[in-house]
């Protein structure tokens, strides 16, 4: 494993993670970005607060109740397959939010604070970890908690720290980079080994940090923490979703789900689906789930620009979800309504969000019939906070509705009971559904 966080930690047991410059290697948006952020925080003094209050946090899970309360989070959302919830709302809610029972953590975050004041300093102040984690809006992420361990059966569990910082720097040494964030492994039954994090001989010290990533995460329970604000969904400030100037038109009953371009007429409607897609690996870095939005373009009637469209935004996809290759239900009835016979083909274009405040732009070309010529016209799509674009293609009209069911060397998988052929755009995976109305 390539420790690009080695910068940070070499000096971690001393201070804690000071900062270096980024390293050249052409990835001149990502140091921007970095180089923004080092302008509006003090990178050591905050991470030195986040790990302590990392290691705050591994003895208030030593609390078995705390342990259930946490593996009880990841019903808290729609997406059961992880834990994500704010530290900060469970403090100021005090309320588990599924059994809207006091809270567990927090019943212990306090019972711990008690025992740092009896056993290390009497002076010690839970408002002041409390006062960062409301400032920072602090929440935690586990990944692969669920479906891989049970709250009981847990003896040890990792506690890891996560800054923006630490992901900026990886991917500037590797765009690809998976990502990874120091912690350690904590002995959750021995209530003896207790962390005294604000002592120089403290215990801690004595322990080996890890690197936790995917891999480390499937065998050891590992819980990050962290401010994570840019998982909230952002408004992409574009003023809607659906594009184009044409009301939708109405899904009909009757109609197929294959066609020849011949067999179709004026009256004929050409409406895509894509049901479902998955990712078959993760796109951001560890130890983000990733935000998945799909944009469309077709040609215009007239002139030189295209039509755009974003059938959806940002849906989420879990680490989980990509570690399984498993399908998730596409939030939009249609990517295409009517597929004219003009628009000889359609750009398809995957963004995904990135980790700063950046915004990625792409513009996609596609051709459209004009009588007995064909003309080419552009649109531009994205550009809204933290967009990347991750993938695109294009696809032709009468090559898309001919044969969906076909087998492109990717497989097929059931929609309605019948197969269609796997669509595959890097690590990302879909189907394409034509309802034709002949």
């Amino acid at each position: 494993m390539k420790h690009y966080l080695s910068i940070y930690l070499s000096i971690s047991i001393v201070t804690l993670l000071g900062f270096s410059s980024c390293q050249e290697s052409g990835q001149d948006e990502l140091k921007e970005g970095l180089e923004t952020m080092l302008k509006d925080q003090d990178p050591v003094a905050y991470e030195n607060k986040l790990k302590e209050l990392t290691l705050f946090m591994g003895e208030v899970f030593k609390d078995p109740e705390a342990r259930r309360e946490l593996f009880d989070l990841a019903k808290a959302d729609e997406y059961e397959e992880d834990i994500s919830y704010s530290l900060k709302t469970l403090l100021e809610t005090n309320q588990n939010p599924n059994t809207r029972q006091g809270s567990a953590i927090v019943q212990a975050f306090y019972k711990n604070a008690e025992n740092h004041r009896l056993a290390q300093e009497e002076d010690f102040d839970e408002q002041e970890l409390i006062h960062f984690i409301n400032e920072n809006e602090i929440s935690m992420l586990a990944p692969y908690m669920i479906g891989y361990f049970e709250p009981e059966s847990l003896t040890e569990l990792t506690v890891s720290w996560w800054t923006e910082e630490m992901e900026l720097e990886g991917l500037t040494q590797d765009p690809n980079w998976k990502g990874e964030t120091p912690g350690f492994k904590l002995n959750i039954n021995d209530e003896d080994n207790f962390i005294q994090f604000r002592k120089s001989e403290a215990n801690y010290f004595s322990n080996e940090m890890i690197y936790a990533d995917d891999d480390y995460a499937l065998d050891n329970p590992t819980v990050v923490f962290g401010s994570f604000g840019d998982d909230a969904s952002l408004d992409p400030g574009d003023g809607g979703i659906i594009g184009g100037t044409n009301p939708p038109n109405p899904p009909s009953s009757n109609f197929v789900n294959h066609a020849s371009c011949d067999d179709l007429t004026q009256n004929s409607i050409v409406r895509l689906t894509m049901p479902k897609f998955r990712l078959t690996s993760s796109i951001r870095s560890w130890p983000h789930p990733d935000k998945i939005s799909l944009c469309i373009v077709l040609g215009a009637t007239s002139g030189n620009n295209g039509i755009t469209s974003r059938p959806f935004y940002e849906e989420k996809v879990t680490r989980w979800h990509a570690q399984n290759d498993a399908w998730v239900t596409t939030p939009a009835s249609f990517i295409i309504n009517n597929w004219q016979d003009r628009q000889v083909d359609m750009a398809f274009v995957v963004f995904n969000r990135r980790p700063y405040a950046g915004r990625q732009e792409f513009t996609a070309s596609v051709s459209v019939k004009n009588g007995e010529t064909t003309s080419t016209q552009t649109a531009t799509v994205g550009g809204w906070a933290r967009s990347q674009r991750y993938a695109n293609t294009v696809f032709n009209r009468c090559g898309t509705i001919n044969d969906p069911y076909r087998n492109k060397d990717f497989g097929i998988t059931p929609h309605n009971g019948t197969q269609f052929g796997i669509e595959k755009l890097r690590d990302f995976e879909f189907i394409l559904v034509p309802e034709i109305t002949l």
